[in-house]
C-alpha cells in the first residue's frame, strides 16, 4: 500500500453533512461543501500530480481493505489524494466521473465521484440489488487509457455505502448513468478490470469488442450504433 504522510496538514474533524430529503444520488444536496474546501487546501499544499496506476500495476489486482476508522489520518489523506486525482484528470481530459482508491495505489474500499456537482465519497460500498434488464456500452478506464471495451451491465442497481460522516446511506434503483459507473468502480474494488470480460455479441459479424478511442472518435456514429447506451460527460 502506498505510504502517505500522516501530517500533510491538520484536517478538521469530519464535518456535518447537509442531509437532503432526496435520494437522488447525484443531487447537489448530497455534496459535502467542506470536502471541497479541504480538497482545495490539500491541492495547494500538494502541487505535484498524483499518478494513476496503469494496467499491470499489482495494486489493481489486490484485494481492498474495508475502511474501519474514517477519522484516521491515513484514511483522510488517502481520500483527499483520491479526489485530487479525479479532479486533475477531469481538468486535463474533459471527462471522468469516478475513481477507486486502488487506481492511485491505495487498496482501501473507497470511491471518489464527481457527477458534475462536486466531490462525493463512497466508503465501503456494496451492491444490494441489480436489475435483470441490461445495457451494452463502450466502457473506458483511466487505468487503461485510450481503450474502449464493450461491456454488458445491469441497467439499474441499488447500493449501500458509508458517507464522510460515517453514516450508512442507501441509493435505490439508480438510473443507468450512475448504475453503469458504479458497477465499473466496484469491479475495481474486487480487482476486476473492464478488459477481463468484454461483451461478445453473437450477432457481431466480426465487430470488435475492444477498440482504440482514436478509432472510436473517427467513426463515433458507427460504434455507437453497436451498443444501447453511450456515456454523457459531467465536466
Amino acid at each position: 500500500m502506498l505510504k502517505l504522510h500522516r501530517c500533510l496538514f491538520s484536517l478538521r474533524s469530519i464535518h456535518q453533512l447537509y442531509r437532503s430529503k432526496s435520494t437522488n444520488a447525484y443531487s447537489s444536496e448530497w455534496i459535502l461543501p467542506a470536502l471541497q474546501q479541504d480538497l482545495e487546501k490539500f491541492s495547494s499544499l500538494n502541487p505535484l500530480p498524483i499518478s494513476i496506476c496503469l494496467i499491470g500495476d499489482p495494486h489493481l489486482r489486490r484485494s481492498n481493505e474495508l475502511v474501519l476508522n474514517l477519522k484516521d489520518d491515513f484514511v483522510q489523506a488517502a481520500k483527499l489524494r483520491l479526489h485530487l486525482a479525479l479532479a486533475n484528470f477531469r481538468r486535463k481530459n474533459g471527462f471522468g466521473r469516478g475513481i477507486s482508491a486502488c487506481q492511485i495505489g491505495i487498496n482501501l474500499s473507497m470511491i471518489a465521484l464527481n457527477l458534475g456537482y462536486g466531490p462525493l465519497t463512497l466508503i465501503n460500498p456494496k451492491i444490494t440489488w441489480s436489475s435483470s434488464d441490461t445495457i451494452t456500452m463502450w466502457d473506458d478506464c483511466m487505468s487503461i487509457p485510450r481503450i474502449l471495451v464493450k461491456k454488458q451491465r445491469a441497467k439499474s442497481i441499488s447500493i449501500e455505502y458509508t458517507d464522510d460522516n460515517g453514516n450508512e446511506q442507501k441509493w435505490n434503483e439508480l438510473d443507468v448513468s450512475v448504475s453503469e459507473l458504479l458497477q465499473h468502480e466496484m469491479d475495481h474494488l474486487n480487482g476486476i478490470l473492464n478488459i477481463d470480460k468484454p461483451f461478445k455479441d453473437d450477432n457481431a459479424n466480426g465487430k470488435e469488442s475492444i477498440i482504440s478511442m482514436d478509432q472510436y472518435e473517427k467513426d463515433k456514429n458507427y460504434f455507437d450504433q453497436q451498443v444501447d447506451y453511450t456515456i454523457v460527460p459531467t465536466v
